[in-house]
């Protein structure tokens, strides 16, 4: 019996120590393609946007999608 109970103990420790708390995903924050191709209106965006395309290095590829929004987000003032 002693083994038993000795048992019973070990297997309730472990079931307070497991880590129970569910795990999240990241989410996916990158824009979508179709959203990037909406926004290529020049020549320079629509180049940068194949080289996101092409590209296999995810590292690579986000600083490409990062240069590509920056450069979208710079207004071109017209001077008066």
């Amino acid at each position: 019996m002693q083994i038993d109970k000795e048992k019973q103990k070990r297997i309730t420790l472990k079931g307070l120590f497991r880590n129970t708390a569910p795990v999240e995903k990241e989410k996916d924050s990158r824009p979508s393609m179709s959203l990037l191709k909406k926004m290529a209106t020049t020549k320079e965006l629509r180049d940068v946007l194949k080289k996101i395309e092409y590209e296999t290095i995810p590292t690579v590829r986000n600083a490409w999608i990062d240069y590509f929004l920056e450069v979208t987000k710079r207004p071109k003032c017209s001077e008066d």
